[in-house]
């Protein structure tokens, strides 16, 4: 049995695992230990924060479910799953994946309960989602890189620019919502007055490398990528992936 198949297996361990995590016992993931394959598996196992966090990951998957059905639901957890995997031992990318299949999860099932007008913002946000999230941020990491110094001088140029200008297109109380967001993932230190500045652009700027170490790239050169970028700070991935837990 392959490891992506083996996801969607955690719904029939979720009453004893819940019972278990509930105190009586060390916490527990949805799924059974003793038959932890993988080193992801295992690592999740070996850290109760992890189990707890995988533990609440099943329940956000058995709502998505409910919503959207088993098929489609295991679609989507399957993409997440492959990525999460992909950490093998190091629970620091667990915990990120794991935040991560969360927001998909419950962006998904968002907009399969109550579904978004053509072309309006939120349609556009679940989009930017399943991009940033999804295989195309994969094959974009893995993409190589043939810049020169002067290309990457150029580029910088180019996205300092492009977030600027995207910043601008914001309307003030978004513009403030941004700051706020920056400030409590710990990227922004200088004020949340719907002002661009030097803080700012030193905290969208630093948004971007995290970002791009994670697989996720926005093409803020172009206003495109830009207002994709803003609307990602704006949505629950980055909610749960970037703030720290003091600060939700």
């Amino acid at each position: 049995m392959t490891t992506a198949r083996r996801f969607p297996l955690f719904l029939a361990a979720m009453a004893p695992a819940m019972l278990l995590s509930s105190g009586l016992a060390q916490a527990q993931p949805s799924f059974d230990c003793s038959d932890a394959r993988s080193a992801t598996e295992r690592a999740i196992c070996a850290n109760p924060g992890l189990a707890d966090l995988e533990l609440r990951m099943a329940g956000v998957y058995e709502e998505l479910a409910r919503t959207v059905g088993e098929t489609e639901a295991r679609r989507i957890a399957d993409i997440q799953l492959e990525r999460r995997e992909q950490c093998g031992s190091d629970t620091a990318c667990i915990e990120r994946q794991l935040l991560t299949s969360i927001g998909i999860f419950r962006a998904e099932s968002r907009a399969a309960a109550t579904p978004p007008a053509a072309g309006s913002d939120e349609t556009q946000v679940l989009s930017d989602l399943r991009a940033a999230l999804g295989r195309e941020a994969a094959t974009a990491q893995q993409a190589p890189s043939a810049e020169t110094d002067e290309d990457e001088g150029s580029h910088a140029e180019e996205r300092a620019e492009g977030i600027a200008e995207g910043f601008a297109r914001l309307p003030d109380y978004r513009r403030r919502n941004v700051q706020g967001r920056l400030r409590d993932a710990g990227l922004l230190t200088g004020p949340v007055d719907g002002v661009w500045g030097a803080g700012s652009k030193a905290a969208v700027e630093a948004l971007l490398g995290e970002a791009r170490e994670r697989g996720r790239n926005f093409p803020v050169h172009r206003p495109a990528g830009a207002d994709a970028l803003y609307r990602f700070i704006d949505s629950d991935v980055f909610y749960y992936e970037f703030l720290p837990e003091a600060a939700r």
